[in-house]
């Protein structure tokens, strides 16, 4: 075996980074679960996805919506959000010791708390809405039934989405620290290892691409799958896919992750609780552009100078291991997941400082078109194009590249390239576009959109004025300017014209709007405001006959506009 040596040198490119994130105790009986069957994951905590990190537990609920929802403790409610996307319905109960339990994608809200809020959207004539509930307007008992499961939102099946925060920072917190589960022994799983050359003259195995390497192990230890060591040079930086594997298989996020270099740590993080501002990071965070190729989820462990994450611990210049001698280093991962159980990985480095540079690249020529600082907003402007970046906006010194290639059917400009996709942005950028024949008559119609393969467009929404159309966008890509002149599609499933009604209990229509997106919608009966669920997933629109629904003759009247001001209305005669 080859022996660890301490003779390593991590090049000093940036500051030391070293946050600090003292362990926390959590009382672990004062909640009880919010569910009264045992908690079986569907999704953890701090889960790595696109442009943000899970900030709770999925709970299944067997498969079905209904079940019972509980307050895990005194308390009362203090916020009630209702979306068509997002947790959908969700309740917040801010309790007496501190904390905030939130409860998401809930089917209903029970007793009190349902018609409290069925209250607020008739007043404000609107499914849709996020209030703050006064203090003592809602008060809950541990155990008192709040809600019932569903699949409301944008859930991919029926279950809860539970969370606790800290009341006053709003720190997101794992719930699995409070007692909600039996700890289990089963350790993670290590399944891939990514090794990046960082910089013009780093290589990994004589090369200047990135290496991803199959691992294999279990019972908490692994190794490589292959048996050479691997051959590096240069600033590098090392990258890790794992997950834990309980709930029957279930692969769900792990809490902790340390790297050593000959055993001195050079990388840790604890994901255990979080700020909702900081979950964007989380694409610094991950190998970006593999994530966006094939849904792999490699864990970097390096921290760029704009990463604003606070999971971070005793992270040595920013992550990046420069080997420059001609000797083999040990690298070893220790992953654990929520309740401690640790998995190790080991392999070996040997450095090569005169190594071959017959398999790297020649760096480019081309060093972008203008460099975007992240210390300094930055202004990139063409004839036809102005963009600002916020220096939040990137998360390191970026060399921005810009083209332009001629319009593409059914366009009124080029086709703007911004850099690419897989390079995330943080924030909102500002983009504006200059529009090329663009007739006066559809100047209130116009929108900027991405333009995907096949030249499909996804509009990012607009304003037009004198000439230039301007709108927010947060992703790399190719932008153009189009119009929508098409209104939104209403599809009635279960009634038409001079219908009887007297044996359904409900009114189901289908939405749709071809670029745009829905921007209202509004059902009345017999002239009077009527409360429409909308399942924006599904395009579903639910009226529950209530009061409103008398017998005898009813006029059923829906107008749903879309984002450019296009409205489509239906109407139809009921009979009760």
């Amino acid at each position: 075996m080859i022996k660890p040596r301490l003779q390593f040198l991590f090049v000093l490119l940036f500051l030391p980074v070293v946050l600090t994130m003292a362990q926390q105790q959590y009382p672990k009986t004062y909640f009880r679960s919010p569910v009264s069957f045992p908690v079986s994951l569907a999704g953890s905590f701090g889960e790595i996805r696109r442009n943000h990190f899970h900030s709770g537990i999925d709970i299944r609920t067997e498969g079905v919506q209904g079940k019972p929802v509980y307050a895990i403790a005194d308390g009362y409610v203090s916020r009630v959000n209702v979306s068509p996307g997002g947790f959908g319905k969700a309740l917040y109960v801010t309790h007496t010791n501190g904390y905030t339990s939130l409860y998401g994608h809930l089917r209903n809200y029970a007793g009190a708390i349902g018609s409290w809020v069925k209250a607020q959207q008739v007043k404000k004539e609107s499914f849709a809405m996020d209030v703050e509930v006064p203090e003592g307007t809602l008060k809950v008992k541990r155990g008192d039934v709040i809600a019932y499961s569903g699949n409301s939102g944008a859930s991919g099946g029926p279950h809860v989405h539970f969370e606790i925060r800290d009341a006053k920072t709003q720190e997101i917190i794992d719930p699995l620290n409070f007692g909600f589960m039996k700890a289990d022994g089963i350790p993670p799983m290590i399944t891939w290892i990514k090794i990046f050359p960082f910089g013009d003259n780093a290589m990994v195995n004589f090369s200047d691409k990135a290496v991803l390497i199959p691992v294999t192990g279990s019972g908490g230890t692994f190794r490589l799958k292959m048996a050479d060591t691997v051959k590096v040079s240069g600033n590098i930086i090392f990258g890790i896919e794992t997950s834990d594997h309980a709930e029957g298989g279930l692969k769900t996020g792990v809490h902790a992750i340390d790297l050593t270099v000959d055993g001195v740590k050079v990388f840790s993080q604890n994901i255990e609780r979080f700020a909702f501002s900081e979950t964007r990071y989380v694409n610094s965070l991950m190998d970006y552009p593999a994530f966006l190729q094939n849904g792999r989820k490699i864990q970097r462990s390096y921290v760029a100078p704009n990463n604003k994450l606070s999971v971070y611990n005793d992270v040595k210049n920013h992550g990046v291991v420069n080997f420059t001698d001609t000797k083999a280093h040990k690298i070893q991962y220790v992953v654990k997941d929520a309740f401690g159980n640790p998995a190790t990985l080991v392999f070996y480095v040997r450095s090569h400082p005169q190594a071959n540079t017959g398999g790297r690249q020649k760096p480019s020529d081309h060093a972008g078109d203008q460099l975007f600082s992240y210390k300094t907003d930055n202004h990139f402007e063409r004839s036809n194009l102005k963009f600002e970046v916020p220096a939040v906006a990137v998360y390191d010194d970026l060399p921005f590249e810009y083209s332009v290639t001629p319009p593409v059917f059914g366009s009124y400009s080029g086709v703007h390239h911004l850099h690419n996709q897989y390079t995330p942005l943080h924030t909102y950028c500002t983009l504006s576009i200059k529009t090329d024949n663009l007739p006066k008559n559809l100047e209130p119609k116009a929108v900027i959109v991405a333009v995907t393969s096949g030249n499909k467009f996804t509009s990012r929404g607009g304003t037009w004025a004198n000439g230039w159309i301007t709108a927010q966008i947060r992703d790399f890509g190719n932008y153009t300017v189009t119009v929508d002149t098409e209104p939104p599609v209403i599809r009635v499933i279960n009634i038409f014209p001079n219908k009887k009604v007297k044996k359904q209990s409900s009114i189901l229509v289908k939405i749709s709007d071809n670029l745009s997106g829905i921007k209202t919608y509004r059902g009345t009966l017999n002239g009077k405001w009527i409360l429409m669920d909308y399942d924006e997933k599904n395009r579903l629109l639910t009226y529950a006959f209530d009061e409103n629904m008398k017998p005898g003759k009813n006029l059923f009247v829906l107008t749903v506009t879309d984002a450019v001001g296009n409205a489509s209305r239906y109407e139809a005669a009921l009979v009760r």
